[in-house]
């Protein structure tokens, strides 16, 4: 995968694919997704895809999308989700349209658009089918996608065709990556409120930061130690914060000591693509497990904290010893994803960390 060394994260919204849409055959789709991007006025973007699944969700990490082709693609302003403005061209190669093949990894051409706060950059795809076809897509719970199939729209919600990162190109001192599942991804947080704690802490962080949210619900450590495309992306960023074990330990039914050795394996397979990366692990969230889910939660975070320049994320979301979350902190009484309030919390957390850790 072609490395953006001169373009910068514009949006701090998660950038993976856990999921696919199935398009019928002979028909014609419209794909849109908005975006509220870190920067204003007019810059020069370029869009980065990855026609594969990062993480295992619904489907299996690394299955690759069918060949289909993008015939028309182009960026937009919106003031409001309906209005569109300055109509801008994506083109490929030159071209308006692009044959996308089986697995693959492509980017768009550089083009220039003119962005204004609290508006949304939408980006729109137009996909005509002869024969059905599966391909990779983004389940983002915290903004809005579209689609529409032969002049219908079938999804207003959040699922869409959308690039892996969206560069736009400006100077900066480091790209800095946040990797790990829905927690990370800032899932069940309200929609465009870009209030999770990733969004946050990139808020935060000096505007020469490069912040790639890296984050896909449903992800799992053994996901980041396959060394596909979801580990070569993480390996791109100079520095990357891995927040994985949630899924392993819940869903997954894996053992503390296996995912130990998938984030060490995680962080080789790192270091062997990138061998100037700086990778700092994270504690393992508390999410209301079961007695068992919790012991083992506990041993990672044991293992954890005794790792250099670790972030203890886990600690200023636990109500108590035995891993409750914060009520405060919750999605709902049902759901332990942190709420904004959460993301709050993480984001103080992490301001003390960086002043004890000198980062």
């Amino acid at each position: 995968m072609e490395k953006f060394t001169k373009y910068y994260s514009a949006t701090l919204l998660g950038t993976g694919n856990n999921n696919t849409i199935c398009l019928k055959e002979k028909s014609e789709y419209i794909l849109k997704s908005y975006y509220k991007l870190r920067v204003e006025g007019e810059n020069a973007y370029k869009l980065f895809f990855v026609n594969k699944v990062d993480s295992t969700g619904n489907c299996r990490a690394e299955k690759n999308g069918d060949s289909f082709e993008i015939c028309e693609a182009y960026a937009a302003y919106s003031p409001d989700k309906e209005i569109e403005e300055g109509k801008v061209e994506i083109t490929f190669g030159g071209n308006k349209n692009k044959t996308v093949e089986v697995g693959e990894t492509y980017s768009c051409d550089e083009f220039s658009f003119d962005y204004k706060k609290d508006g949304y950059m939408v980006l729109t795809f137009k996909i005509v089918t002869q024969k059905r076809k599966i391909i990779p897509a983004t389940n983002e719970s915290m903004s809005t996608g579209r689609i529409f199939e032969n002049g219908k729209e079938i999804w207003w919600d959040n699922f869409s065709l959308r690039p892996a990162f969206v560069g736009v190109k400006r100077d900066k001192k480091k790209t800095v990556g946040f990797w790990g599942d829905s927690i990370t991804q800032g899932s069940r947080t309200g929609i465009d409120k870009y209030e999770a704690w990733v969004h946050r802490i990139g808020n935060y962080l000096e505007k020469d930061i490069s912040v790639w949210n890296l984050g896909m619900g449903w992800a799992r450590s053994y996901d980041a130690s396959l060394g596909g495309i979801f580990t070569k992306k993480a390996a791109m960023c100079d520095e990357v914060f891995i927040c994985f074990g949630v899924n392993d330990i819940r869903s997954g039914g894996r053992t503390a000591q296996e995912v130990i050795v998938d984030l060490n394996t995680a962080k080789s397979l790192l270091e062997k693509e990138n061998s100037s990366i700086k990778v700092h692990f994270l504690t393992v969230p508390p999410f209301n497990m079961s007695e068992y889910e919790e012991e083992q939660r506990k041993m990672v975070n044991e293992y954890v904290r005794s790792t250099e320049g670790y972030f203890d994320i886990a600690s200023c979301l636990e109500k108590n010893e035995d891993g409750d979350v914060i009520d405060e902190y919750m999605t709902n009484p049902g759901d332990a994803h942190p709420n904004g309030e959460g993301g709050r919390a993480i984001l103080e957390s992490f301001i003390k960390w960086r002043e004890e850790a000198q980062w």
